[in-house]
Formats: structure tokens, sequence, C-alpha cells
């Protein structure tokens, strides 16, 4: 048994990056409703504070918790539906409400992960890959590479490489895992 990677292995792994189902699993990563949620949160919650309604704080909290529990499953299915092709499916019946706030709870963590995942990978990459342009800075410096300026240039543009290069592959994987974890929450299981 063979552990080389073959040519079209390869190739995939070098087109990575530039291929329509990896920007797919990006958007999908990106238009998340949990992050959102953290996002929008602490400005209501400030804005009943600055208009001296802080018993409003927890309205407005146990709101959009109910509105994200409620909205959160069709929103899942439509976003997995549009932006990757994928039927999450439906469960309908007894305990609709309990799976909607389970899955909010569950989507909330891992749509932030996904997330984190994408800006992730775009800083790393677009960081490391440019730090040719930038990242000649005089000696003694305490970046990684040393101890000297050519050492930590390429250190920083080899991970800029490996992450432009491995980075999509890993957030099609954590994509594709959250899809699972949604249709065995809300879907057919």
């Amino acid at each position: 048994m063979s552990t080389s990677v073959s040519g079209s292995g390869r190739l995939r792994l070098l087109t990575g990056p530039f291929r329509p189902r990896t920007w797919r699993h990006v958007l999908y990563a990106l238009v998340a409703l949990g992050p959102l949620l953290l996002v929008v949160l602490p400005y209501a919650m400030k804005s009943t504070q600055a208009h001296g309604r802080q018993q409003m704080g927890v309205l407005v909290l146990l709101i959009m918790l109910v509105v994200v529990a409620f909205t959160g499953p069709m929103v899942e299915r439509l976003r997995a539906q549009l932006l990757l092709g994928e039927d999450i499916g439906h469960r309908s019946g007894v305990g609709r409400i309990g799976r909607g706030l389970l899955f909010m709870l569950v989507n909330l963590l891992i749509s932030s992960v996904s997330f984190a995942l994408v800006v992730g990978w775009f800083i790393v990459s677009a960081r490391n890959l440019t730090y040719p342009i930038w990242g000649w800075a005089p000696y003694p410096d305490p970046a990684w590479g040393g101890p000297s300026p050519a050492g930590a240039v390429a250190l920083h543009f080899a991970a800029g490489v490996v992450a432009f290069f491995f980075g999509p592959w890993l957030i099609i994987a954590f994509t594709n895992w959250q899809v699972r974890v949604a249709r065995s929450i809300i879907g057919t299981g």
C-alpha cells in the first residue's frame, strides 16, 4: 500500500482554494445565524441600558432567543439547501420546540467555530502569503524563524502556503459535519 498522494490528489489539493465547492462551504460558514446573534445581542442589550430600561434587557434577550429557536431550524434548512444543495429534512410532531432550542444552542457553538475557521483561514493566508512583502523587519525581531530575516520570511510564507491550501479542506470537512449534526437534531436523522 502506497502512502504517496496520486497526481489527481495533488491537483485537487492545489485547486481547493479555487473550486466553487470550497466557496459554497465558505459562504455557508459565513452566513450563519449564531455568529450574527452574538454580534447583535450586545447592541440590543446596550440599547436597553442606554435608554434607562435595564429591566427590558432580559425581555429583549428572551425574545431574541425564542425567535432564533423558532426560526433557526428553518433558516438552517434553507441555508443548507441553497448553499450546499443538502436536504436536512424536517421532523414534525412532539418535541419540535425542544429540538429547536437544542439546535439553537448546538448550532450557536458549531456555527461560531465554522465562522472562526473561515475568518482565520482568510487572515492567516493573507498575512503569511504577503509576509515576504512587508516582513523584512530589522533584527532582533521576536518573529518565528530567526535568527535572520530570511528565516522569518521563509517560515511565515511556508505557513501561509500550508494554510491557504489545507484550510479549504478543513472548512469543507467541518461544515459537512455541521450539516450532519443539524440533520440529526432537526432533520430526518
